[in-house]
C-alpha cells in the first residue's frame, strides 16, 4: 500500500490478521542519538502505570504484550501482541525524542509496521508513514503514531510535534519522572590518627542494638508507586567500599570542529566512532546575493542571486557506482541504495539552510567524492563566500572555504570519504 500521511488512519485488520506486530521507529539526524518509545494509555489517555512506558530503562511491559527488541540497521522496533494487552491499555503512542538540538534539524524519519519479524529483523512491511525534518520546528519531541482501540485495533499517522523532551511527554501522559541524583564533589577521605587513651576513662553506657542490616532502612509500611526514572543507565561499574573511584579514561573522546582557512590546506578526521559507522552530514552554502559574473568584454557584472549545486559520485562495497545530484532529479533515498540523499535543489538562493547531502549508511560504502559546481551567478566560488561543513552525529565537524587556487573557478572537489 502506499506511505500513509499525517493524519490518515487504516485499521489493523485491513493490513493483516495477525495480532502479533512489529512496530519499527527509525530517525537519521545529527543526534548522536534519537530515544524512541512507546506509552501505554488508559482509555482517559493517561499513563496510569509506569510499568507500560516500554523504553531504553524498562523494555517489556509486565506480561510481555510490548517489547523493546535490539536495535537493527538503525531501526527500533517493539513487538506488539494485541493478545495480551490488558484491557486497560486502550493506546499505544509511539514517540521519538532527542536529548539535544531539534527535529527540524533531521533528514527523514519512519514508522513501519510489519509481520513475520525475527526479533526485530526482517517481516513483512504492511505500512510505512515516513517524516521529515520540515515537518517540524524546535521540537525536541515528536509524536509518530498511535496504535489504539476502537471496537478493532486501528493505526493513525500522527507526526506531531512537542516542544519538550522525553521527561516532558512522560509528564504530559500523567508519569512521574524521578529527578536525576545530584553530584557530590568527591573529597577525600581523612587518615584516622590514633587517639591517646585515656587516664581514667569515663564509664561508657551500652548503645542500643542495631537490628537492620548496615545501610538498609526499614521497608515503610505501604510503598508508592515508584516514579519512571529516565537517567540512562551507566556502564561504568561502582566502586567497592574502601576503594578509589574509577578514573576516567586517560585519552577521552573530543568532539572537534577543523576548520580549514587556507587556500589548498587540507585535512581529515575519522566519521566512524568505533565500530558502529554514523550517519554524516555534508552542507553547502554561500552567500545568496551579491555575486559576479564576466559580462561584456570580461568585466564583472553583478547578479542578483547565484545558484551553487551540491551533488557526489560514490562506489558501494559491492562495486556499485553512481552520481547523486539534483540534474536530473537524481536526488537518492533514505530507503534504498545507495542510503544517500540529497534534500533540495535550491534554485531560488533564498533557502538559509544551504544544501544538504545525507550519507545514511556509509558502512555499506566503499567511497565517496563529495563535490559542488556552480550553475548561475557567479563565475567563481570565493565572490560568494562558498563554505561546506561536514559533520558526523558525535559532533566532529569540518568547515572548508571553498577557495582552493588549484580547482576550476566554476567546480570544485570538496572531499574523499
Amino acid at each position: 500500500m502506499p506511505d500513509l500521511i499525517r493524519g490518515q488512519r487504516v485499521k489493523i485488520a485491513d493490513l493483516t490478521p495477525a495480532l502479533h506486530l512489529e512496530i519499527g521507529v527509525r530517525v537519521a539526524g545529527p543526534a548522536h542519538e534519537y530515544d524512541v518509545s512507546a506509552f501505554g494509555l488508559d482509555p482517559a489517555g493517561k499513563l496510569s502505570d509506569d510499568r507500560y512506558m516500554v523504553f531504553y530503562n524498562q523494555k517489556s511491559s509486565p506480561e510481555g504484550a510490548v517489547q523493546m527488541l535490539p536495535q537493527s540497521g538503525g531501526e527500533t522496533r517493539f513487538a506488539v501482541d494485541l493478545s495480551k494487552m490488558p484491557k486497560a491499555v486502550e493506546r499505544l503512542m509511539f514517540t521519538a525524542s532527542v536529548d539535544s538540538g531539534a527535529f527540524s534539524q533531521i533528514s527523514s524519519g519512519h514508522l513501519a509496521v510489519y509481520v513475520g519479524g525475527n526479533g526485530g529483523v526482517g517481516g513483512t512491511e504492511l505500512a510505512r508513514f515516513p517524516f521529515y525534518g520540515a515537518d517540524f520546528g524546535s521540537e525536541r519531541a515528536i509524536i509518530v503514531a498511535e496504535l489504539y482501540l476502537k471496537d478493532v485495533w486501528r493505526m493513525s499517522a500522527v507526526g506531531q510535534g512537542f516542544a519538550g523532551g522525553l521527561d516532558a511527554l512522560v509528564a504530559a501522559y500523567g508519569g512521574e519522572v524521578k529527578a536525576a541524583p545530584a553530584t557530590q564533589p568527591v573529597t577525600p577521605m581523612p587518615v584516622p590518627q590514633p587517639a591517646p587513651a585515656p587516664v581514667n576513662p569515663a564509664p561508657v553506657n551500652p548503645a542500643p542494638v542495631n537490628s537492620q542490616r548496615p545501610g538498609v532502612s526499614p521497608p515503610p509500611l505501604a510503598a508508592p508507586p515508584s516514579p519512571v526514572n529516565t537517567q540512562r543507565p551507566s556502564s561504568a561499574p561502582a566502586s567497592l567500599p574502601g576503594q578509589a573511584p574509577a578514573q576516567p579514561p586517560s585519552a577521552p573522546i573530543r568532539l572537534t570542529k577543523v576548520t580549514l582557512e587556507k587556500q589548498g590546506q587540507r585535512a581529515s578526521i575519522s566519521l566512524t566512532k568505533g565500530s558502529a559507522p554514523q550517519p554524516i552530514h555534508v552542507n553547502l552554502n554561500w552567500d545568496k546575493g551579491g555575486g559576479t559574473r564576466k559580462g561584456l568584454f570580461g568585466l564583472p557584472m553583478s547578479v542578483a542571486a547565484s545558484d551553487l549545486d551540491l551533488g557526489c559520485m560514490y562506489v558501494m562495497k559491492d562495486g556499485e557506482m553512481g552520481a547523486i545530484q539534483a540534474l536530473g532529479n537524481r536526488f537518492g533515498s533514505d530507503r534504498f541504495a545507495p542510503y544517500i540523499m540529497l534534500d533540495k535543489d535550491d534554485r531560488s538562493g533564498q533557502d538559509e539552510g544551504g544544501e544538504n547531502l545525507y550519507i545514511l549508511r556509509p558502512e555499506l560504502i566503499q567511497q565517496v567524492l563529495v563535490f559542488a559546481f556552480i550553475y548561475e551567478g557567479t563565475s567563481d566560488f570565493t565572490s560568494v563566500n562558498g563554505r561546506l561543513n561536514i559533520k558526523d552525529a558525535g559532533g566532529n565537524e569540518i568547515a572548508i572555504k571553498l577557495n582552493n587556487p588549484d580547482a576550476p573557478p566554476n567546480v570544485l572537489r570538496h572531499c574523499h570519504v
